[in-house]
């Protein structure tokens, strides 16, 4: 994949000129319900974590869509811990020399972000009255040039972007699921796909030639890091508190068992992976193996 200095730049442009053209001031933008039944679907069932395995089988429907609440609850929750991250971020990089052909859309970016942050906090707190907590990779245990930091940057908020837009995706298209949370899916969708539009122009330009610039224990070091950022992001997925919220007797054995079941991990590795793992390995971030097989933690 690669992108030209003028491909990079007019698509920058064009990415700007649709997020003015587009921009929807979210703070006014929902009417709130007033509640959400814990009888309605939250999550597309064949979402929830436990698709596939024993405990979906032996779970009632009743059981099944209070799970999905909870599991909407950690997405969304995920969102709100992820994107304070990644506004902290890019708000560093404002302005710097590398970026400065994206300055103005790194703006729009982190407005939207905000934006997003802001009401899957409240949604959370409306309808459950908790945000979860989340598990965080820090970059910091890098030490990186200017250009790889960036890169390293941007590949994670790629990944943390896609497989959330993944869920959005499926959820907004799925009318069993309560109309609000559609609406919410669907909004955020529609600012994500800018956003993961511009994650891959970037790091397609800014990866360009690395394999000629950067020894291979470098690169090698980078694909160990996103490897495990992709390991965490999964991870996050089988929040223990929620399956104690949902009444499963440990929320800790049931996360253990699913991260291990072979359904799951084929779920993970060929379908909510399959884009991140492509652009990845195309731009030499992540080398590329036989298969993606991550030792998942307990």
């Amino acid at each position: 994949m690669s992108i030209t200095q003028t491909m990079y730049t007019d698509r920058i442009a064009k990415l700007v000129q649709l997020s003015r053209e587009r921009h929807v001031f979210s703070f006014t933008r929902f009417d709130w319900v007033d509640d959400i039944s814990e009888a309605d679907w939250w999550v597309s069932p064949e979402l929830l974590t436990i698709y596939g395995t024993p405990y979906y089988e032996q779970a009632t429907e009743a059981q099944r869509k209070l799970l999905s609440k909870w599991e909407c609850i950690n997405l969304f929750s995920l969102n709100v811990t992820g994107e304070q991250e990644l506004i902290s971020g890019v708000a560093e990089l404002l302005h710097t020399p590398m970026l400065k052909e994206a300055n103005d859309y790194l703006h729009h970016f982190i407005d939207e972000e905000n934006q997003h942050m802001w009401y899957f906090a409240k949604f959370c707190e409306n309808y459950a009255g908790k945000i979860y907590g989340n598990k965080k990779l820090q970059i910091t245990t890098l030490k990186l040039d200017p250009r790889l930091a960036v890169l390293v940057r941007f590949a994670q908020i790629f990944i943390f972007e896609e497989v959330g837009h993944y869920y959005n995706l499926k959820i907004a298209l799925d009318d069993r699921v309560h109309p609000f949370i559609r609406e919410i899916n669907e909004a955020h969708r529609n600012d994500e796909s800018r956003h993961i539009t511009f994650g891959r122009i970037l790091l397609a330009r800014l990866a360009e030639g690395i394999t000629e610039d950067y020894p291979p224990e470098v690169l090698q070091t980078i694909s160990n890091h996103l490897r495990k950022y992709v390991q965490v992001t999964i991870e996050s997925l089988y929040n223990p508190t929620m399956y104690r919220d949902a009444g499963f007797a440990s929320g800790i054995a049931v996360r253990s068992a699913l991260l291990s079941h072979p359904v799951r991990q084929e779920f993970h590795t060929r379908e909510l992976l399959k884009k991140v793992l492509a652009l990845l390995g195309d731009t030499n971030l992540i080398q590329k193996e036989t298969s993606f097989e991550p030792d998942y933690q307990s």
